[in-house]
């Protein structure tokens, strides 16, 4: 018998498109996969040969559980450099990944019954995440008109006496979309007024294109520190993301609450991955830029595949390496296609190539699809999609 806090948490709709795809790779079917969000690039190497150099050097034991002092030195100074925002060591922690960060910060500030505004679209796993908090996610209806970005307005009507946080991915997780300066302020001085967290997934922050600006919380000065909470780690940026290095930045008193929680459940995160961690922030970012300009590529291609296809719709992505397709006409105009998850598993056994339904961020109507897959496979992707949509006529 397990517990109804598990037994109220559903296991992502994605992975039915996982296990169907695993399914048909396993019998030798040549599936192209769009549903995964992580570089398809390689770990730098002098990320991985820092791995070798602490393996080889016995740095292999416990750390503080707040993670290297060295790592926290640089992510301090990560921030002070690119945003000029002032982070003391202690005003950060280092967890198993950005999800871990996130999970941790919620247990830390929510007592149940406590609100969590949640806008629309959202990165799947957050909703679960507060619910195991003990909180309750209330979902923000956002506008694509507005980037699906939530407004001043769209906040302050969900905002009640037991709103305790708002969780915001910049850039977003599935739409690639970007906040405004304005935008950013406008939830920060909202957080100030109903005195309430901002949670801001910053995960995304060096996947930036076509000149679109990316703007850190951070760096709106410390009138604002003790109302926000910054999530970011190393996984899409260098390509880490089975090393599960991700970090928090918080107020002092959060970070210690943070510290005891970990304390009791993982501890540490992994020693050689700290110090692999260590060497990206510290190292030449050269790559990283190497990396944007791939996806950025990519992005532009998928634009102007998109652009050839009839009855589908999108907001053209700012960041991170997503595409949100809004389908609905086809919905609308095909009795063969019921909703986002239909579409999605008829594309994948009609024309092998997997993609994420909308509904699974908490919008039907729409699909996701990844381009951290290389130029060859992308355009196959595509040819696959057009022929799967005119077989719909």
């Amino acid at each position: 018998m397990i517990s109804t806090r598990i037994d109220n948490i559903t296991f992502s709709g994605t992975m039915e498109i996982a296990a169907q795809t695993f399914e048909l790779k396993s019998k030798g079917f040549n599936v192209i996969d769009l549903c995964v969000g992580e570089p398809d690039l390689p770990t730098p190497d002098y990320i991985k040969q820092a791995a070798f150099e602490a393996i080889s050097s016995d740095k292999t034991k416990y750390t503080l559980n707040t993670g290297i002092k060295e790592l926290r030195n640089a992510i301090s100074e990560k921030y002070l450099k690119e945003f000029s925002a002032k982070f003391l060591p202690e005003e950060i922690i280092v967890s198993n990944g950005a999800k871990q960060s996130i999970f941790n910060v919620l247990q830390t500030i929510i007592e149940t019954g406590d609100e969590v505004l949640i806008p629309k679209p959202f990165y799947v796993s957050y909703p679960h995440m507060v619910r195991l908090s003990g909180g309750i996610p209330i979902f923000i209806d956002t506008k694509r008109s507005n980037n699906f970005n939530p407004t001043k307005e769209e906040i302050l009507n969900n905002i009640t006496s037991k709103t305790k946080a708002i969780i915001i991915c910049n850039p977003n997780n599935p739409t690639g979309s970007i906040f405004t300066k304005n935008e950013l302020l406008d939830i920060l001085n909202l957080a100030i007024e109903k005195n309430i967290f901002v949670i801001v997934d910053e995960i995304y922050e060096k996947l930036v294109y076509n000149n679109s600006e990316f703007i850190s919380v951070s760096s709106f000065g410390e009138k604002y520190k003790n109302n926000i909470v910054i999530i970011n780690g190393v996984s899409k940026t260098y390509a880490m993301t089975g090393w599960r290095i991700g970090y928090a930045i918080a107020p002092k008193y959060i970070v210690e609450g943070m510290n005891k929680f970990q304390s009791h459940s993982t501890s540490n995160a992994c020693t050689i991955s700290q110090y692999a961690a260590l060497a990206a922030l510290t190292h030449s970012q050269e790559t990283v830029e190497e990396q944007r300009n791939i996806f950025e590529e990519r992005c532009n291609f998928i634009k102007n595949s998109l652009l050839e296809i009839e009855d589908i719709t999108f907001v053209q992505p700012s960041g991170a390496f997503y595409y949100f397709i809004d389908i609905s006409k086809l919905i609308e105009k095909y009795s063969s296609i019921n909703n986002s998850k239909d579409f999605c598993l008829k594309l994948l056994h009609n024309s092998y190539v997997a993609t994420v339904p909308g509904i699974e961020f908490g919008l039907e109507g729409y699909i996701r699809i990844s381009y951290a897959k290389s130029m060859d496979e992308l355009k196959e992707a595509f040819v696959r999609i057009k022929d799967f949509i005119q077989q719909l006529k």
